[in-house]
């Protein structure tokens, strides 16, 4: 009798019956590019949160220039309101996605997730720039991991069952959509620190390119 071989996400081949391999971010990101395979993929993108300067820019009204602007500027009009126990030092004023899709006409925010922990430690604020800034948000988690209930009601949930992966066929990436995300259908502009950021990435790649080509 011949036993038929599969093979998981990293490639390796197994017998039937023995169970894949742990899903890594890796592999969930490879999965994310072969479904995308005709549209730019870019991981670990990092915007400044617009949100956490707002809130700056309220809390500096509060501090000793407070007399100067108060009759100048209504704090509200910052920010709505500085949050309980928010400090400059603990804030972050920087957001960072694990993959962005960039297509002509819509950018999906994908943050990746392989462990229920890491799930739960997500917040409204962790997300809240790359929602402003983007069409979609969307999670892109291991099959089972969580449940669309668990997902926040605007975002969408993809997930990855290396099972479904066939390195050998594109089509087989694997990720199926469970849950849509809802549309923002009028985004904020990308600030320019992202695109400044992204070319300084594309120099760097040519220029280790070059130098391999030397």
């Amino acid at each position: 009798m011949v036993k038929v071989m599969r093979f998981c996400v990293c490639g390796a081949a197994c017998l039937p019956g023995m169970p894949p391999q742990a899903v890594t971010a890796k592999d969930v990101l490879t999965a994310v590019r072969r479904k995308h395979a005709k549209d730019a993929v870019v991981r670990e993108v990092v915007v400044d949160d617009p949100f956490h300067q707002a809130i700056l820019n309220r809390w500096r009204l509060t501090g000793s220039s407070a007399e100067y602007w108060e009759s100048r500027i209504d704090p509200a009009e910052v920010a709505p309101s500085i949050p309980d126990g928010w400090t400059p030092v603990d804030a972050v004023p920087q957001r960072r996605i694990d993959a962005l899709i960039v297509t002509s006409r819509m950018l999906t925010a994908v943050e990746i997730k392989v462990t229920r922990a890491d799930f739960r430690r997500d917040t409204d604020e962790k997300r809240r720039a790359w929602q402003l800034f983007s069409h979609r948000f969307v999670y892109a988690v291991p099959k089972g991991l969580v449940t669309p209930d668990e997902v926040p009601a605007s975002c969408g949930l993809w997930e990855f069952d290396p099972e479904l992966f066939d390195p050998r066929r594109p089509k087989q990436h694997g990720l199926t959509t469970t849950k849509k995300a809802v549309m923002n259908r009028a985004p904020a502009p990308l600030p320019d620190q992202v695109f400044i950021s992204l070319a300084h990435r594309v120099s760097r790649y040519e220029t280790k390119e070059e130098r391999r080509a030397a």
